[in-house]
């Protein structure tokens, strides 16, 4: 192994000659050789602090030890960096308010256990935060941790041991089957609510967010052997694959031809002034539906439905597009049918003192 300097080009520009393991490459320094001879000095001065310290951090990577040039980063530097990488929409860049101010200048190396123990202190006394979304923040962190220490910026991950921050579980709200079919009765006033009838029905019986609905494209849509929806998910950014029950091809199928890339529901992204919320809002009045509810109801009726009608938790999983198990698990803790069919599978006790059990398939 071997960092060396060199000049290239006439304008005679700073070069890093590296070598490891038989494999050389160069990296540019993006400065030149000043024709003067103090401006010379500086530059030659500099150029060996730069391949002094990149000669270090090739040694720590190639020995496993911590980067000692990374780990001086700090924490702020290292954060925004990694928040570069996802959408501004994602906890992390959202969570970077609330880590500025209390991180100030902490280098990477200088964060422990009490700095992560006071961060999420911080979160949980901020009035603007609610529980869950400081508990989206503090993994977020956890997260960036966790990767400083994959990439040996830091010796050990101080966050392993710190508790995340739970929120106060709440009902979601979904809607029973007669309550959709009050909606599907429901005539629409003019074509915006149409499609935002139709497109939450549809939501309904394929668990489709309201960001997919709006980007559902005809070339998402598979028509044989039998109609099904596969579309990468714009949140995740992975695929779902979503049979399609009749019900739910007859509020899209129009008996018409169209291009692949022409959206299903065009007026719910006609113009940036839409709101597809509204509409449905006045949807639920006129079916005389007295609970509140939003886009994402739809979604949670779904999950409901199928969980309820098949009890396969796996499945059901797949068909919403979860990355992970626990994500449905939720849905579980709100199955009264579920509950009902527990209780009813317990022991008998008769008057006269007899235990029945009754077994599966077993007639009352």
């Amino acid at each position: 192994m071997g960092v060396k300097i060199r000049l290239r080009g006439k304008s005679k520009y700073f070069y890093l000659d590296i070598c490891i393991n038989g494999k050389r490459r160069f990296e540019a320094l993006h400065f030149a050789l000043p024709t003067d001879r103090q401006g010379q000095r500086e530059a030659w001065a500099l150029a060996e602090e730069i391949r002094r310290k990149r000669e270090l951090q090739i040694a720590a990577g190639r020995y496993r030890l911590v980067d000692p040039v990374g780990s001086k980063m700090t924490l702020i530097e290292y954060a925004e960096k990694i928040a570069a990488e996802y959408d501004k929409k994602m906890h992390l860049p959202k969570s970077l308010r609330y880590l500025r101010p209390y991180a100030g200048d902490t280098a990477l190396v200088d964060i422990d256990e009490s700095f992560v123990d006071g961060y999420r202190a911080f979160l949980l006394k901020s009035s603007e935060l609610g529980g869950k979304t400081a508990g989206h923040y503090l993994a977020a962190f956890k997260a960036v941790l966790a990767r400083a220490e994959r990439e040996r910026l830091i010796e050990r991950n101080p966050a392993k041991g710190v508790k995340s921050i739970r929120a106060p579980e709440y009902e979601k709200p979904y809607l029973t089957i007669e309550e959709i079919q009050r909606l599907y009765n429901t005539p629409a006033e003019g074509k915006l609510s149409e499609e935002v009838r139709r497109g939450f029905l549809l939501s309904c019986f394929t668990g489709l967010r309201l960001g997919d609905i709006k980007s559902l494209a005809w070339g998402d849509i598979r028509r044989e052997p039998e109609p099904m929806i596969k579309k990468r998910q714009n949140k995740t950014g992975d695929y779902v694959s979503i049979p399609l029950a009749p019900i739910a091809w007859e509020l899209i199928d129009d008996k018409r031809l169209h291009k692949p890339d022409e959206l299903v529901f065009p007026r719910l992204t006609a113009t940036e002034g839409v709101n597809p919320h509204q509409p449905l809002i006045a949807l639920r009045k006129r079916a005389g539906i007295e609970k509140p509810f939003g886009w994402h109801a739809g979604r949670h009726s779904f999950a409901m439905m199928t969980l309820e009608a098949s009890g396969d938790i796996y499945a059901v999983s797949r068909l919403l597009g979860h990355s992970d198990i626990k994500i449905t698990e939720v849905y579980l803790r709100m199955t009264d049918q579920r509950k009902k069919e527990i209780i009813a599978s317990l022991p008998q006790v008769t008057k006269e003192g007899e235990v029945k059990i009754k077994l599966a398939g077993e007639k009352k």
